[in-house]
């Protein structure tokens, strides 16, 4: 019924939703409303889809195409400019207006000076009521538990309860704080006097904006139960290609910034944005911190390698000379990388050169590590293989001691797993994350020779795509690609090419050699020296350890279940992708990230603990991945939440106990290093090792650090005068040396 003397202009903002929107004005139309109106459809969709059958359906609708998807707010407003009515109802199209339900509203406020917004009831599909019929006022406090997962958590938490005013009988008109944004009903001149809706919210938390605006010049709101409408919840956003959930936290806070500075509206965000997932994840993130920073300088391991890092950097900074390979490797005549070496003399540099600033570093890579662990995870699998995953690493003993050590390969989890992320970026179709793969490559060759071993796992992902005719791989035959591929590795392997440049590629050439000195003798070619079957109960007792340190060594019976849970995750994945042809990408790239590194370590003969810091990222999701396998049923759920705490308490129990090592603490070594300051009383002296493990050249170095750091370090030119120190298990003795005899 319309009338040139416009009562009440009902309009609708229509996106996507055009099933719903033809429902929604015939309801309108058999309402039977007694007073004139007219209809505004403001049509956001991008392509003008809906004209034609509007038109010929509907001769009372007045259409209004927007530029753009303006939103919900702007496209309100829109059709406000063009209402001729007295009342604006704005209403949402996925709606069915019931009889007399919009003449109810009109009633109520033509009698109600002081009232500035009324609302309908609304039903479900079934002609239910909804629990939650408006709001109190939306505040930081009321956000944190209702917008959470608190509420969801505990539910029935007395602020939750009362901010959604659950507990009315919806029988009578109720005062409230906002209403809902699927209809509710205004005065024109009143809407034009607030400004209208707040266009800067596209989607969500506008209502919430124009209510407080409303409240605050004196006028209540209130929903009104004779007057109902079928709400069918959700399905206009559910058909939106918008990003909801991106909108949703953009409004959010924008409207508590808006009303309660930006302090508040980061507070909110933050606890709002986590779900119980999220939650287990900071708590994994803190867990990990505690553990690797709690006494980290009783703790950290020290040993003669770090020194020799150590001594490195600090040459690096006394002398402004940049060394351009650092530590030899486990072959002499092959050094690695001098990265290390420059990362380390940042923080003594920061740090005025404390021996702790270096385990500092680690620790907080360390704890980077378990965030990246769980968004590795969850590109790989899912958010709950991230979580599990996340929270086994931040607990693992080997993850964790590497963490509090200031060494060479305790920063490749870090980059091994942004290597990953950069392969699974580049198979998605970006090509320039090829080169960023390649970047980090260069890093990792930097930090240990061994993770050389991640270009054959590149090689192996770029030949399939090649024989597939993947376009991610096609794009990699590009000038640009290469060129920007090329410079990624050149960039951190500089130094080590200046190196090989000045002295005729001898790091080149001998790890070539080196090389194809393994692969021929494995091959059977030449003699290596020692046989495979020779070697083989070695390798495998090593990785056998190795795997019970990542993961839980307490109890044997607990590791070989999850070893055999791991073994039928592999096999399952193996049958799915070969056999059953159905490649996937995540286990395809946790199987290569797996196997590759064991084969070729296997290869290599040499049972190191320099090569598993590549392994550590993979083995947690594995075991993770086979965790999730398992979580089909309740009780398996619960029988595996039960290991994963086990494991937590009994590694974290073991890493905070000072007696987990079975060689002296920094703090211990310290002592023994002031000790030798002492007792050497500012003369010349020199220090040398005696018993196990001062076979190697390194052993004394960090003791050699220590002293000069405080300040009376050994020469080499010294005579008659030497400290021996034997580290025991227990204990560092130190002895003095005059003349052969000992003081």
């Amino acid at each position: 019924m319309k009338s040139n003397n416009v009562k009440i202009s009902i309009i609708i903002v229509h996106y996507n939703v055009e099933r719903e929107l033809m429902f929604c004005i015939s309801s309108i139309l058999e309402s039977k409303l007694r007073q004139s109106y007219e209809i505004i459809v403001v049509d956001n969709d991008e392509e003008p889809r809906i004209e034609y059958k509007l038109k010929e359906k509907f001769k009372e609708v007045r259409y209004v195409k927007s530029p753009k998807n303006l939103g919900f707010g702007g496209g309100n407003n829109l059709g406000a400019s063009h209402a001729q009515g007295e009342f604006l109802f704005f209403l949402n199209p996925d709606t069915l207006v019931k009889k007399n339900a919009i003449d109810r509203l009109v009633a109520f406020l033509e009698t109600h000076e002081k009232v500035g917004i009324v609302a309908p009831i609304f039903l479900d599909s079934e002609q239910r009521i909804y629990p939650s019929q408006g709001s109190e006022e939306l505040t930081p406090l009321s956000a944190v538990f209702a917008l959470s997962f608190i509420n969801k958590i505990i539910p029935s938490n007395p602020i939750s309860e009362r901010y959604f005013l659950l507990n009315w009988d919806k029988k009578g008109p109720r005062k409230v704080g906002n209403v809902p944004g699927t209809a509710f009903l205004i005065r024109k001149n009143l809407f034009e006097r607030i400004g209208k809706f707040d266009e800067n919210f596209f989607l969500y938390f506008e209502e919430f904006d124009l209510c407080k605006r409303i409240r605050k010049l004196g006028y209540d709101l209130f929903v009104l139960p004779s007057s109902r409408i079928v709400h069918f919840w959700g399905r206009s956003t559910n058909k939106s290609s918008l990003n909801i959930k991106e909108i949703f936290s953009k409004s959010k806070f924008y409207y508590f910034k808006k009303h309660y500075g930006i302090f508040s509206a980061v507070v909110v965000q933050f606890i709002t944005g986590l779900s119980k997932l999220h939650l287990f994840l900071t708590l994994a993130i803190v867990f990990s911190a505690f553990l690797r920073f709690y006494k980290l300088q009783e703790l950290m391991p020290f040993i003669g390698d770090q020194g020799w890092f150590y001594l490195s950097a600090r040459d690096m900074l006394l002398t402004g000379t940049f060394p351009l390979v650092g530590i030899p490797s486990s072959h002499p005549w092959i050094h690695q990388g001098p990265l290390w070496t420059y990362m380390l003399a940042i923080v003594l540099w920061i740090g005025n050169f404390n021996p702790v600033m270096g385990s500092y570093l680690t620790a907080f890579l360390g704890v980077v590590t378990v965030w990246f662990v769980y968004k590795i995870g969850l590109l790989l699998f899912s958010q709950r293989v991230g979580i599990i995953s996340a929270l086994l690493y931040s607990a693992s003993p080997l993850a964790t001691i590497g963490s509090r050590m200031a060494y060479h390969t305790n920063p490749i989890p870090l980059f091994t797993i942004l290597f990953i992320w950069s392969v699974l970026k580049w198979t998605k179709g970006n090509a320039i994350y090829f080169a960023m793969a390649v970047f980090f490559l260069g890093v990792l060759y930097n930090l240990e020779l061994a993770t050389a071993v991640l270009w054959l796992i590149l090689g192996l992902i770029g030949g399939f795509g090649v024989w597939r005719k993947k376009i991610w791989a096609r794009q990699l035959f590009t000038k640009r690609i290469i060129c920007f591929s090329l410079v990624a590795f050149i960039l951190p392997m500089i130094p080590v090419f200046i190196y090989d440049l000045e002295h005729g590629f001898p790091q080149t050439l001998k790890f070539a050699a080196w090389g194809g000195y393994r692969i021929l003798g494995f091959l059977g070619f030449i003699n290596t020296g020692t046989s495979y079957a020779e070697k083989s109960s070695e390798m495998i007792q090593f990785f056998v350890n190795q795997y019970k340190l990542l993961i839980f060594y307490q109890n044997g019976f607990v590791a070989f279940f999850i070893f055999i849970l791991s073994a039928v995750w592999v096999v399952k994945t193996i049958y799915l992708n070969i056999v059953k042809n159905k490649l996937q990408t995540g286990s395809t790239i946790l199987l290569l990230w797996t196997i590759v590194p064991i084969i070729i370590f296997f290869v290599n003969k040499t049972p190191s603990d320099a090569y598993m810091p590549i392994l550590f990222p993979a083995i947690i999701l594995l075991t993770a991945s086979s965790f999730e396998l398992l979580m089909y049923k309740k009780i398996l759920k619960v029988l595996v939440v039960i290991i994963i705490s086990i494991i937590l308490l009994m590694n974290s129990n073991t890493l905070l106990s000072n007696n987990f090592f079975s060689a002296p603490t920094f703090k211990e070594r310290l002592l023994a290093a002031k000790k030798i300051v002492d007792q050497t009383a500012g003369k010349k002296y020199a220090i040398v090792g005696e018993g196990p493990g001062s076979e190697f050249e390194s052993f004394t170095m960090n003791y050699e650090y220590l002293t000069w750091w405080l300040g009376h370090s050994p020469s080499k030119d010294s005579i008659g005068l030497t400290v021996v120190v034997k580290e025991s298990k227990n204990e560092i003795l130190v002895k003095l040396l005059r003349n052969n005899l000992y003081d």
